[in-house]
């Protein structure tokens, strides 16, 4: 049995004839729709294929004692739902136990029911092999988990030894460990990819020093595509990520550039995006065409969809930004980027991405100490209607926070009625950010709407987090692949600035009024997110324009708060913080404090406080921003209430489950390999994960 694999990019899984000691019959060759290696030197897999009604599992594992299979929310084996398994040397038997994890660092119990069907296994003179399926809800809810679209994380244990039938079993599997995947999004198959007319493209960094006095760069540089003389299509990419870099190495995205000829700037090292050292030229990059985040093995687009390049007016030079989350200050030389797969065979759809969510702001904040707290981006109607076609078709989404964020879920509204989710991952590892196949492409018609909502967690943090581009500080984004292309760059929303004040109770600052305020961060909101992320350098302002009716000791100090925004700090209560500047004067309860001394001296334990403020920023105004590919709005923005529709019924989790009969947790002639050795199997389990894997 083989797995067909890149370094780190699975396409497919091929299980050959399976032989089953048990009477020596053999199972159907099988093709598996995905395999991963669950630790970095291969010696453990899990392959798996999903059904309509049940999930079929082989776990591959470089040993002839156990092996431990389980599917855990967050990593540990508390709630966790678990399967263990071998092949008796003596009897060449396989043998399956269904487990489930008790409160922490307590020993797992054996499920009641056996909702785990073994299908077969053997051991050679290295591996041991066991096929196993169980249903994605067994129905069983005290005991498994319901598996589906969410990330799971799967932990496993191996040891080298069959469990003994009277001994006691010592501390610990031999290995373990924890790595999340997606058990439903399947992605496409590289094997298009080794077609002879398909070519590879590396847009790659050159041994970039990352800076050692930063925890937050944004990197961006210039390439043009090969020389080609017609358009061509991208059909995939996959990483190329450097080693030693893979630490420091948050996301990579390729932007298309419009309307700009950038051949001058092909040999320039690269800039801090959006710094006073990179060419204002380079804000003509704005259209996401690639978007690669940490963990992700890259993604190959279905066969009738490819994304242009080599255009005779546009796709014909990228702009590569790279972010580094180096928060240790680690030293680093890197050359990490993406390759690109192309080719001239010309597909039937021509595709793109857009970017939906919230902008990337401080006026996104979020509450200390809350077990879940929602936000929300609108994309609005006008957009839509206005910049899509007769409709289009989504294939993929990469869903996108940081390390607060444990939901995600792209709402789809038409007509005042909501649609099942364009995509959703209720368990979203922030370490695991692979884009979302959808197994059925999805319209978007114009006219339709796109909430991006995003649950957090902050219960160990004591004060407010509020949007930024350190994974300290909160994103909440959706990247959409979808066919045909549109005009379409973003469309994204945020709080307008007077409603987002009137909300933490203040109504007036000294020297700036809210017209004013909301004016320099749609400057800064212009300079910067709309287009791209940037750098922890500030950007560059422009003095405000006489129509703002400032005088100019007023001008010099807005541009001086526009600068302090671009560098803020995700601690707070610096000097550097972007709200120091703003000192309230209204009301006069509050007269006196700037606005970061506001946010950190609410009573944020108050539920009431926290849930007024959630749903009054959630459901209240929303600024929307619908820029297109060439760097120009499609309107200007445009301030919506929160849409009223009917909310979609989650009937999946009100479904009957029947009455089923016992399951015997063995045959009787296994009896014997029973014992309480197993819960001493699983304890060593839950104290090692326990101890190691931290969320």
């Amino acid at each position: 049995m083989f797995c067909l694999r890149r370094v780190t990019v699975i396409s497919a899984c091929i299980v050959w004839a399976l032989l089953i000691s048990s009477g020596h019959s053999s199972l159907d060759n099988f093709r598996w729709r995905s395999c991963v290696d669950l630790d970095s030197d291969g010696d453990v897999r899990l392959s798996w294929t999903p059904k309509t009604d049940r999930i079929v599992f082989q776990v591959e594992a470089r040993t002839l004692g156990y092996v431990g299979v389980g599917f855990s929310q967050d990593g540990s084996t508390v709630g966790a739902d678990m399967v263990i398994g071998w092949v008796d040397d003596v009897m060449q038997k396989a043998f399956l136990l269904d487990y489930h994890g008790a409160s922490k660092n307590a020993e797992p119990l054996l499920d009641p029911v056996q909702n785990y069907e073994l299908l077969g296994g053997f051991q050679n003179q290295t591996h041991t092999v066991l096929q196993f399926q169980r249903p994605w809800d067994t129905c069983d809810s005290d005991h498994d988990r319901r598996l589906g679209n969410d990330t799971e994380r799967i932990i496993w244990t191996v040891h080298r030894e069959d469990p003994p039938q009277q001994s006691q079993m010592g501390h610990g599997g031999d290995w373990q460990g924890a790595r999340s995947v997606h058990l439903v999004s399947v992605a496409n198959p590289r094997h298009s990819a080794s077609h002879p007319h398909v070519k590879q493209w590396d847009v790659k960094l050159n041994n970039f020093s990352v800076p050692d006095n930063m925890d937050t760069l944004y990197w961006c540089k210039i390439f043009k595509v090969p020389p080609l003389t017609h358009k061509h299509h991208i059909i995939g990419y996959e990483p190329l990520i450097s080693a030693g870099s893979r630490g420091v190495l948050h996301h990579m995205l390729l932007y298309e550039c419009v309307g700009v000829q950038l051949d001058q700037y092909l040999n320039h090292p690269g800039a801090a995006c959006d710094s006073p050292a990179m060419p204002r030229p380079w804000e003509f990059c704005v259209t996401p065409s690639v978007a690669w985040a940490t963990s992700s093995t890259g993604e190959f687009l279905p066969d009738h969809v490819g994304i242009p390049i080599a255009e005779t007016q546009r796709s014909t030079y990228f702009m590569l930004e790279v972010h580094y989350d180096n928060p240790t200050l680690k030293q680093v030389t890197d050359s990490s980027g993406l390759r690109i797969f192309y080719t001239d065979k010309l597909r039937q759809n021509e595709g793109a991405m857009f970017v939906t969510g919230i902008i990337v702001s401080p006026l996104q904040v979020i509450p200390p100490w809350q077990h879940t707290y929602k936000t929300a981006g609108y994309c609005d109607f006008h957009c839509t209607h206005s910049t899509l076609p007769s409709e289009i078709n989504v294939i993929s989404a990469l869903l996108h926070s940081h390390r607060a964020g444990r939901e995600i879920t792209l709402r789809h509204i038409r007509a005042g009625v909501e649609l099942p989710p364009i995509a959703q991952d209720k368990t979203y590892d922030f370490k695991y950010q692979q884009s979302r196949v959808l197994v059925e492409e999805q319209q978007i018609l114009p006219g339709d709407e796109i909430i991006t909502e995003c649950v957090y967690n902050t219960a160990t943090r004591s004060a407010p987090t509020v949007g930024g581009y350190s994974t300290k500080q909160e994103m909440c984004l959706g990247f959409i692949t979808y066919y045909p292309r549109s005009p379409l760059a973003s469309c994204l929303s945020m709080t307008p600035v007077d409603f987002f004040f009137h909300t933490f109770g203040v109504q007036k600052f000294y020297h700036f009024n809210m017209t004013t305020i909301e004016r320099m961060f749609l400057r800064l909101t212009d300079a910067q997110i709309v287009k791209k992320t940037v750098s922890t350098t500030p950007p560059s302002f422009p003095k405000l324009s006489p129509d703002d009716e400032l005088n100019d000791a007023i001008n010099e100090e807005a541009i001086s708060t526009l600068k302090k925004m671009a560098d803020y700090s995700v601690e707070g209560g610096g000097e550097n913080s972007l709200f120091d500047s703003l000192i309230i004067e209204d009301p006069e309860e509050f007269r006196n404090r700037s606005f970061t001394s506001h946010l950190h001296s609410l009573p944020w334990a108050e539920q009431l406080l926290t849930q007024r403020i959630e749903t009054a920023v959630y459901r209240g105004k929303h600024m929307t921003f619908c820029r297109l590919y060439n760097d120009s709005l499609q309107t200007q923005p445009q301030v919506f209430n929160f849409p009223n529709f009917t909310e979609l019924e989650n009937s999946s989790y009100n479904m009957v489950c029947p009455q089923r009969k016992l399951q015997p947790l063995i045959s009787p002639d296994n009896s014997s390999y029973i014992t309480a050795n197993f819960y001493i199997i699983w304890f060593s389990l839950v104290v090692v994960l326990n101890k190691t894997y931290s969320y």
